[in-house]
């Protein structure tokens, strides 16, 4: 089966949507799928995959989540590179991700005049919430594309959330595609760059003997990050409310535990304002962009994970990420994260909980999560049969 993806994203860019492009390419062609991928002319590329891409233009670099008007541009650019793959790669089925994507395909599909070829919609989240998440200040394209949304999202043939929190108000069929564990990733991790060992080993000398626990993902307000960093400022010194000052920050060292945030976003400046303004320099550590490929050397540093968004219709790939390292979890508590940490997971009702659920996670704690009903594979199996009925 050959499946054309279109990916209107500058992929690959280590954050949540790309790495469930890979993932579910990546176990595709393991199960015998001939893969192409469309993209932007920006972005890593990542071994083993066939990726084509439009033709500059240099004046656009970005690489982070949320609108921009210059995308449009782009996926004309897009538009077009799809519709000469049409014709040149001949697929069975079109699989697109982002509406953006859509748009594009379903548009190729017309001007190549191939009615016969499915395509399927792969759907991580609402866009209005990713509009309120990363751009703000962009009301007129916010209500635009919401309209225009609600109205394409009919033009695929079949639709895929990544989780049962996607809320997906169309006609069309739709079935979960849970963003599933990577298990080649932790079985077999690859070696770090020299760039890479240094950040590693000056994570490790700043650590020290302290308790680690880390987030990584996107630094921003939306992600729950503001509110953890308000709730890690009072850690040690709940009881101490007329401290101040390095006073406050000796309590806080007492509570044995440091903060790693690995990632970037548009609040990061902001976020490294709050430490310095706190005195917390030498307990939070910003650890920049994470290579997805590096991931567990990260994640074996610590001695918990934490996921502080409080609800979201997207899928949370971080919280199986952190399973795969075997590291307790703080969250939330919803349907989401029940339904995959279970027992095992340490809740948060609010971020009151929060000094008391770390105060109860031991640091050598290590937790074997079944980890089973979660791989990629597994997901990836799911995917291919809609798409063998599909073509069928």
């Amino acid at each position: 089966m050959k499946i054309l993806t279109i990916a209107a994203t500058p992929f690959f860019s280590d954050r949540g949507c790309h790495i469930r492009i890979y993932n579910e390419a990546k176990y595709l062609q393991k199960l015998g799928a001939r893969m192409r991928l469309c993209t932007y002319h920006i972005g890593e590329n990542v071994p083993g995959l066939d990726i084509a891409r439009i033709k500059g233009p240099k004046w656009y670099k970005k690489t982070t989540s949320g609108f921009s008007w210059g995308k449009l541009w782009l996926d004309f650019k897009l538009l077009f590179l799809a519709w000469r793959e049409i014709r040149n790669f001949q697929p069975d089925l079109i699989h697109m991700h982002l509406y953006e994507g859509l748009a594009v395909g379903y548009l190729a599909k017309k001007l190549a005049c191939r009615k016969n070829i499915p395509i399927i919609f792969d759907l991580q989240g609402n866009i209005d919430e990713e509009f309120a998440s990363y751009s703000r200040k962009n009301s007129v394209a916010r209500k635009f594309f919401v309209w225009f949304s609600k109205r394409i999202i009919h033009w695929a043939d079949r639709v895929v959330v990544s989780s049962e929190n996607v809320i997906c108000r169309c006609p069309t069929p739709t079935t979960v595609i849970k963003d599933g564990v990577d298990m080649d990733l932790f079985k077999n991790t690859q070696n770090l760059s020299k760039e890479e060992q240094e950040k590693i080993k000056k994570i490790k000398e700043w650590a020290g003997n302290s308790k680690l626990l880390v987030y990584v993902g996107g630094l921003s307000d939306n992600k729950g990050v503001g509110n953890l960093l308000e709730a890690f400022k009072k850690l040690g010194f709940e009881e101490f409310p007329d401290e101040s000052g390095k006073e406050k920050a000796e309590l806080w060292k007492n509570s044995g535990w440091k903060l790693l945030l690995g990632g970037f976003g548009s609040d990061e400046e902001k976020y490294k304002k709050f430490i310095e303004e706190n005195n917390l320099g030498d307990l939070v550590y910003f650890a920049g962009k994470v290579n997805y490929f590096s991931l567990p050397h990260y994640l074996v540093l610590a001695n918990a994970g934490i996921d502080p968004k409080k609800d979201s219709t997207e899928s949370s790939g971080k919280l199986v990420n952190y399973m795969a390292a075997g590291l307790p979890v703080i969250c939330f508590e919803n349907e989401f994260n029940r339904a995959r940490l279970g027992e095992k997971g340490y809740y948060l009702k609010s971020f009151n909980d929060f000094a008391k659920n770390l105060a109860n996670i031991e640091s050598e704690d290590r937790v074997d999560y079944d980890l089973e009903n979660l791989s990629e594979e597994k997901e990836a199996r799911k995917l291919f049969e809609i798409f063998k009925l599909l073509v069928r």
